[in-house]
């Protein structure tokens, strides 16, 4: 391309039109983004009333409303001792006995595991379950201690274990191995729990009380049936209390009325919240063959007084 200015000739080349073109359009591009940027910025600034403030805060604001907490529980009120014994039994064979007693003055479980061949007035606590089943076991057991057992429950092996694994587990320590089997027994049983934190259910939580037992380890009983109140007497317990006692009336020979149940009610809300420190007493009986010794039969017998 040739223009004439004056004398002389000046040329633009194809490569420069080109060039020329590109950026031009280049420029153009530029033109509308930094207009565009400028309207945006201008609606933005107009919406949010020219305030930084106002822009970065969110669309909508969630606000959080404090809750206000009080620091102390509110617990009903609740006084008294209550005394059960339980009998768990086998093809109409006494099994094991247990005191319990609720300590609301203290708000402590005590327990004490009673040998089936505990004797009194010269005849083991067996024979007499055997005659005259758990009613006569608590009178027996009254005289013995010179204490007043309110309840009584008599439950076959099997209804228990059920009952107990709707509960759930009992988590204990176990410090060895034990493997035992006695088949002498009038109901022959045998117990194979491996040492360390184990999660007993209710078939190994029977034998163990019996083996403990039978090997004078009387201890160990109470401590296993501690950790049994302990841990079923929880906040689920609250929430599963009716079906329980239902399944408990249904599958036992027991005093404890519904109206009792039902009067029970403050007490199951003290000895179930978590922020209640339950207190636990093993009463356990030391023995010399079937008689409790005398020493210990007083000791005993000061945890289940009124």
């Amino acid at each position: 391309m040739r223009i004439f200015k004056n004398r002389g000739d000046i040329y633009f080349s194809k490569v420069n039109k080109e060039k020329s073109i590109e950026q031009r359009f280049l420029v153009t591009a530029l033109a509308a983004v930094v207009a565009f940027t400028a309207v945006f910025v201008i609606a933005l600034g107009i919406k949010y009333h020219f305030s930084a403030k106002e822009f970065f805060a969110p669309e909508k604001e969630i606000t959080y409303s404090a809750v206000e907490t009080d620091e102390t529980l509110i617990l009903p009120e609740v006084s008294g001792k209550t005394n059960f014994i339980l009998t768990v039994n086998k093809e109409d064979e006494l099994l094991f006995a247990a005191l319990i007693q609720a300590d609301l003055d203290n708000v402590s479980y005590k327990v004490t595991a009673l040998k089936p061949e505990t004797v009194y007035d010269g005849e083991s606590l067996a024979n007499i379950y055997k005659r005259q089943k758990t009613e006569k076991v608590k009178e027996c057991v009254e005289q013995l201690l010179t204490c007043s057992v309110d309840y009584y429950v008599d439950i076959n092996q099997k209804d228990f274990e059920e009952i107990f694994n709707d509960m759930g587990s009992v988590s204990v320590p176990v410090l060895s191995e034990i493997r035992y089997k006695n088949k002498d027994s009038a109901v022959p049983y045998s117990v194979r729990v491996r040492a360390g934190e184990q999660n007993i259910k209710g078939g190994d939580f029977v034998n163990l009380i019996r083996y403990f037992l039978e090997n004078d380890m009387t201890s160990s009983a109470g401590e296993l049936l501690l950790a049994g109140l302990s841990q079923h007497i929880n906040p689920e317990f609250m929430e599963q209390k009716e079906e329980i006692y239902t399944d408990l009336v249904t599958n036992s020979d027991t005093n404890i009325t519904v109206r009792d149940f039902s009067l029970a009610d403050s007490a199951f809300v003290v000895l179930t919240n978590e922020k209640v420190g339950v207190g636990v007493y093993n009463a356990y009986a030391e023995y010399d063959g079937g008689e409790i010794t005398p020493e210990s039969l007083q000791n005993v017998k000061g945890y289940y007084s009124k």
